[in-house]
């Protein structure tokens, strides 16, 4: 079992996620450009990279698609609900603690890339080494994405940090259970499913309503810029 290589690659993720927060944390000035830019990663991702990547897995389980498709309707419901009963008005000027739950989701996802690393080495090396690349890829946007969403809901620098540790942390923990136990092939396409739903709704909901504080030809080009990086980097990975 190649379990020294899942925890370097995933090491590497770690100072990935941090240096994508530590950048947002930099300049808070900028948010709404931040914002912006990150809301087309963020459904750049779920539609290249994570909702195609749970349907194939479906498919090699032959598994529905209905199944990973259902649940990324399910994430974006879950959390829309979720927001709607913790933040049920309108964002004041004071924290919005809506917004760690949303966080929450980032952080879990990554533990979800983790994992991903981990399983790929117990099939093959090679394997390991490609869902690597990926993970590292876009692990960067992850650390962007969770502390933007966290400025946009008015939370405090110090929590922000917080939060963009234990989203760097968490592959690092998801390439240890994947070395340790025995997960049911059938929980990754569903998982994955979850969190594309999630970053749809984080995009649509809370960061690009963020970015209309912007001009449009700004805002547009950002965004744009933000799914062509992404979508580069599901060609390359």
């Amino acid at each position: 079992m190649n379990v020294l290589p899942s925890l370097g690659f995933a090491a590497t993720a770690f100072f990935s996620t941090l240096a994508g927060g530590s950048a947002a944390l930099r300049w808070p000035g900028r948010i709404h450009s931040l914002a912006a830019l990150a809301g087309g990663v963020v459904l750049a991702a779920a539609f290249f990279d994570l909702l195609p990547d749970a349907i194939e897995r479906a498919s090699e389980l032959h598994l529905s698609p209905q199944w990973p498709v259902g649940a990324a309707l399910g994430g974006f419901l879950v959390f829309y609900v979720m927001e709607r009963f913790l933040h049920p008005h309108e964002a004041g000027e004071g924290p919005d603690h809506a917004g760690l739950v949303g966080a929450a989701g980032f952080i879990v996802h990554s533990f979800f890339d983790g994992l991903a690393i981990g399983l790929g080495f117990r099939v093959d090396t090679t394997l390991g080494v490609l869902v690597s690349v990926a993970v590292i890829g876009h692990d960067f946007s992850d650390g962007l994405n969770t502390v933007s969403y966290l400025v946009a809901h008015h939370q405090p620098a110090r929590r922000s940090r917080w939060f963009l540790v234990a989203d760097a942390a968490a592959p690092l923990l998801g390439a240890v259970v994947a070395a340790m136990a025995a997960v049911p092939p059938v929980v990754l396409p569903i998982a994955i499913g979850f969190f594309s739903g999630l970053f749809v709704y984080a995009a649509s909901s809370v960061l690009l309503p963020r970015a209309r504080m912007l001009s449009p030809h700004r805002a547009l080009s950002l965004t744009l810029g933000g799914v062509g990086v992404m979508f580069l980097i599901t060609r390359l990975a």
